[in-house]
């Protein structure tokens, strides 16, 4: 029997429980690492609830919450709770996530052609939860590169795309793509206020 693909953007797997195999809530997922060598999500950033983290034998300093690295091989499932393949009490051996070095934040950069053309902003991706692969980059784009890729500028908002993660290049304080502009059209999905020019 074959997975269903799905796509979706990972920022509404925040705040959902996490839930073992024993019925017992971990926490909450606070965000995701991607490795951006392979684009894969490798791990959710879980902020455990009190009863986990004395299950954990994790000690925590005042007020504060302890938020560990779930490996996503450890994920049965996501739906409106996301269950796990093993009991809370099986994962002592998962990391802080303080102590893992931080990761590569995507969200909010700048993204630019292989000819240095500035195409806008990142705002997510998009993540196909049967393999952890990330598929995409959101983009907001600038109403220069909206026009240039045959889109009309919509009236108070952005046309968003995604951009295939197979042609980004680098990611750093900017991220840059492999593609020129002119190379995208056949390349990219439109996701929002995606009329076309006549």
């Amino acid at each position: 029997m074959s997975k269903k693909v799905i796509l979706l953007d990972p920022s509404i797997l925040n705040g959902k429980k996490v839930v073992g195999t024993d019925g017992n809530i971990l926490g909450e997922v606070d965000g995701i690492d991607i490795d951006i060598s392979n684009w894969k999500a490798n791990a959710l950033y879980v902020s455990l609830n009190d009863k986990a983290t004395a299950e954990l034998r994790l000690r925590r300093s005042f007020l504060a919450k302890i938020v560990v690295c779930l490996p996503t091989k450890l994920v049965e499932a996501v739906g409106e709770i996301i269950t796990l393949k093993e009991p809370i009490s099986s994962l002592e051996d998962i990391a802080e996530r303080g102590i893992l070095a931080s990761s590569t934040r995507i969200s909010g950069k700048e993204v630019i052609s292989a000819q240095g053309y500035v195409l806008g902003v990142t705002e997510g991706f998009d993540l196909d939860l049967t393999n952890w692969q990330v598929k995409g980059l959101r983009v907001g784009l600038t109403d220069d590169a909206a026009t240039k890729l045959g889109f009309k500028r919509p009236f108070l908002s952005k046309v968003a795309i995604v951009i295939p993660s197979k042609i980004v290049g680098l990611v750093g304080n900017f991220i840059t793509l492999s593609k020129t502009i002119e190379n995208l059209d056949s390349l990219v999905e439109c996701i929002r206020a995606c009329q076309r020019q006549t």
